[in-house]
């Protein structure tokens, strides 16, 4: 048994595109939001060029992994910011993201919540209060932020 959980551990450190995230064509945050289920949702708003946002993604993957099924987590590149939609898909190809990518090509969700700058978080609690949050965020804020 434990040699079958390593040997599967193993396999997706070596091949990590088997549960890689993909972008996808953001619908809407409601959209994502009517999916909880009854369960929190995090969100994450960020850019490729913006060095906070990418630190931020790193906490977000450590939250995501350590709050499993428990907590819906997505991130939404601001893809309007960006170069060119193929070097997003290319970044997150490259950085190997467990948390699924939603692209906001038309600048939707940073209008939406009337946020000027990048990175912000949603966090949509079990009753269905949001509360964005603009700036960085660390794992442990969002662990508090979700209870």
């Amino acid at each position: 048994m434990k040699r079958g959980l390593l040997l599967i551990c193993l396999m997706l450190f070596i091949f990590p595109s088997i549960v890689q995230a993909k972008t996808v064509e953001l619908e809407s945050v409601e959209a994502l939001i009517e999916r909880a289920d009854g369960k929190p949702v995090v969100i994450m708003y960020w850019a490729t060029w913006c060095d906070t946002c990418l630190s931020d993604l790193s906490e977000l993957e450590e939250f995501h992994a350590a709050a499993g099924k428990k907590v819906n987590v997505y991130s939404i590149n601001a893809t309007k910011s960006e170069r060119s939609e193929k070097q997003v898909k290319a970044f997150v190809q490259k950085s190997a993201l467990q948390v699924p990518v939603y692209l906001d090509t038309e600048g939707a969700v940073e209008h939406q919540f009337r946020q000027v700058a990048v990175p912000f978080t949603i966090i949509v609690n079990k009753s269905g209060k949001q509360r964005v949050i603009p700036g960085p965020v660390t794992k442990k804020q969002l662990e508090e932020w979700v209870k």
